[in-house]
């Protein structure tokens, strides 16, 4: 019967897919070649950030470069609003994604400080279910396994993701998902051949536990739980969970770019807050990424010890990793032309995000867009055309920084 609904889901997905297209190419609805970005200032800079917008398909940019507790540089480019022709600004609300890993787990590494809970003791203690990978019985799960994406749970997303965030299943039927025999139970939850530990695969429902088990500790939702811990204390007045929060028009469009179109999506709220649901601003995770590069503090206001952050960017599992990417703690590290990165990236259904911390000087930059073909995202399909411009639009980005720094010296 669950396979039957998948089916249906897809094949409806698929079938609206061709159905807009159809009418969108009926009434002429094509972007052609130009973005229509306006720039606050003209040079060559600006110009090579919008080629490479061009080249990613984004309608709107906002780029953050920063240095230790400072902002070097920040800035918008395009249209949030592609058909209403309205320009781009650093306090426009963009979803984060996958970036909300890092805060869920900046919010455990809270706990683990103030309510003495160890990384590396069963997760199960928690919760209202013995969470076990039940081809490895006696292997405990821990917070580290979790945060590290070392749990040896599967990533079968689309099965969670439409029973938690399409159906708006609470998190209190976690159990009927995660254990054998429950309602809502595949065995492609737990379909890895590697025990918890000795093994990496990314996976989302992880996430999921993370934010119910910090509910289930703090006794607060995980909306207040991040604006009294993190989001107030780091003047992140901008940033929530759910979309209800804001001005709709500070919301950017959330756009899947398709045969040379900018298709609109729906902007929806979700039923599940972990482990994608953040919407925030450029300036606001700004000052996340500051909190990073400086080792727990923001503004002179600490929120968490140099050692939890230390943890977090430290590679947990040194044998592990997929491709060129090794995790820590709700972050990862990457070595990229023999330097070392760390940061997230985040892909929100119309809307991508990246954060990314040079660990040789505390240079971070932060990008935050408007467009994803998150069928293809959900596949493990990248366009290559795409990739290599974001790529190159962060390289960009750090050249900046480099000749920021060389001209105050």
């Amino acid at each position: 019967m669950q396979n039957s609904w998948e089916r249906k889901v897809v094949v409806f997905g698929i079938t609206m897919l061709f159905v807009i297209t159809s009418i969108a190419s009926n009434v002429g609805i094509n972007v052609g070649e130009q973005l229509g970005c306006h720039p606050q200032q003209s040079d060559d800079f600006d110009e090579k950030i919008l080629m490479y917008m061009q080249e990613a398909h984004m309608p709107s940019l906002v780029a953050y470069v920063i240095k230790n507790n400072t902002t070097m540089w920040s800035n918008a480019y395009g249209k949030y609003r592609y058909y209403q022709n309205k320009t781009a600004s650093v306090d426009i609300v963009y979803p984060i994604g996958c970036i909300t890993k890092s805060i869920i787990a900046t919010a455990i590494m809270q706990l683990n400080e103030t309510w003495n809970i160890s990384l590396d003791e069963n997760v199960s203690k928690y919760l209202n279910f013995d969470l076990k990978n039940p081809n490895y019985k006696t292997v405990n799960i821990t917070f580290r396994m979790l945060l590290a994406h070392q749990s040896s749970l599967a990533n079968p997303y689309h099965r969670f993701v439409f029973y938690f965030f399409w159906l708006h299943i609470p998190m209190t039927h976690f159990r009927d998902y995660f254990v054998p025999g429950g309602c809502l139970y595949s065995e492609k939850v737990w379909n890895l051949t590697y025990p918890p530990g000795k093994g990496v695969c990314y996976c989302g429902p992880g996430y999921g536990i993370l934010g119910y088990i910090i509910e289930n500790i703090t006794g607060l939702t995980l909306e207040d739980y991040c604006q009294k811990y993190i989001f107030g204390p780091l003047n992140m007045n901008n940033t929530s969970f759910y979309f209800s929060k804001f001005d709709r028009n500070r919301i950017c469009g959330l756009y899947a770019w398709y045969a040379h179109i900018y298709f609109p999506l729906p902007i929806m709220e979700y039923g599940l807050p972990a482990p994608s649901g953040i919407k925030s601003t450029g300036e606001d995770m700004s000052h996340f990424l500051i909190m990073h590069a400086s080792g727990g503090v923001y503004n002179g206001v600490r929120i968490l010890s140099k050692e939890s952050v230390d943890e977090m960017h430290e590679i947990q599992y040194p044998g592990y990793h997929e491709g060129a990417v090794q995790y820590g703690l709700g972050w990862y590290t990457v070595n990229l032309s023999g330097v070392l990165y760390g940061g997230y990236r985040g892909g929100y259904v119309g809307a991508p995000a990246l954060i990314r911390l040079r660990y040789a000087d505390h240079v971070g930059i932060l990008m935050l867009w408007n467009q994803n073909t998150y069928l293809l995202l959900s596949l493990n399909i990248t366009r290559q055309d795409e990739e290599n411009a974001i790529q190159q639009l962060a390289n960009t980005l750090f050249e900046k920084a480099d000749e920021q720094c060389n001209d105050r010296k």
